[in-house]
Order: structure tokens, then C-alpha cells, then sequence
């Protein structure tokens, strides 16, 4: 696990302070505050998500289901911007913030996360970057929870994720 340095932040999304990445488990065990991170869909035409596979080295959900885009927010950085930086670091996909749409803003208490969730429309095929993942399909969200159901690792919050964005797209 890398040693970012991320902004502790409390119930209300204000920064309370900073901590390093490895500190996650005292975080819990303390309830220190929040961490926060964004994640991102891909969706294209065909109502299908980019759905790639997680290496095997990686410390949270190794060989996992992961959203297209996704990471931790850095101290000083916004949801958004975060955004930006995970799609070149992880797809070598340059985006804009006009590209992107904030589906939802999500609490958790138990994982003690403050996450923003967005959506970007595309038809294009990412070029994932190699260290981060080892393959990627486009799945429908059905399709995906039903590999969660099976038993296929996943990000911890994936499958609830994929009913809000379900819910997303059934009213816009």
C-alpha cells in the first residue's frame, strides 16, 4: 500500500486534519474521521461498464472487480480532480470534467469512507494500465453483481454502488 498522504475529514466532508494511507487500520479502530475517494463508471452505448480485474498484488481486493476508475483523494485535492488523475494513471485515458457527470455522494460509517461517485458516457475502449489491472470486459451492472453473487472478489462497496447507479440511470 502506497503512503499517500490523504486529508482526514469529518462527517460533514470538512478537513479535519491529514493521514497516511497506512494508517487506514488505526483510522477504524479509532474512528479518527473520514477518508475520502472518488470512483467512476464507464458506460457505453449498449449500457455495458468497463469492468476491469485487479491484480493480484494489490492490497485491497486483489484479483477483485473494480470500478472503471477509482482511488483514494490526496491531501489538497478535490473529488474531481482525483477523478482526472486515476483516468490517466489507471486507463491512460485523458478526460475533462465536462466529460464526467456526479452520480452520487456516499458516508460510510463502518469503512469510514466519504465517497463521490461518477458517471462518464463512452464507446471507446480504455487501454488499462498493467499494474493496476490484468483484464477488462463490458458488463452489464446485472452482470457484474452477478459475478459479486457468485463469489468473485470485489471492491467492498462495488455491488451497492452498482444499485445506485442503477437507480441513476432508470431517472436520467
Amino acid at each position: 500500500m502506497d503512503d499517500e498522504l490523504l486529508d482526514l475529514v469529518d462527517r460533514n466532508d470538512q478537513v479535519i486534519g491529514t493521514i497516511n494511507r497506512m494508517d487506514y487500520s488505526r483510522l477504524l479502530s479509532e474512528k479518527l474521521g473520514y477518508i475520502r475517494a472518488a470512483d467512476m463508471f464507464i458506460i457505453n452505448s449498449k449500457g455495458q461498464i468497463y469492468t476491469p480485474i485487479r491484480t493480484s498484488d494489490k492490497t485491497i481486493a486483489p484479483n477483485g472487480l473494480d470500478y472503471s476508475v477509482g482511488g483514494h483523494v490526496e491531501s489538497g485535492e478535490d473529488y474531481m480532480s482525483t477523478i482526472i488523475r486515476e483516468a490517466q494513471e489507471e486507463l491512460n485515458l485523458s478526460i475533462s470534467e465536462s466529460e464526467v457527470d456526479q452520480i452520487a455522494k456516499t458516508t460510510s460509517d463502518e469503512l469510514r469512507y466519504i465517497r463521490c461517485i461518477y458517471l462518464m458516457r463512452s464507446d471507446k475502449t480504455p487501454i488499462f494500465n498493467p499494474k493496476d489491472f490484468v483484464s477488462a470486459q463490458w458488463l452489464s451492472p446485472i452482470d457484474v453483481i452477478g459475478k459479486i453473487d457468485s463469489g468473485h472478489p470485489a471492491k467492498t462497496n462495488l455491488r451497492e454502488t452498482l444499485l445506485i447507479l442503477q437507480d441513476y440511470l432508470r431517472n436520467h
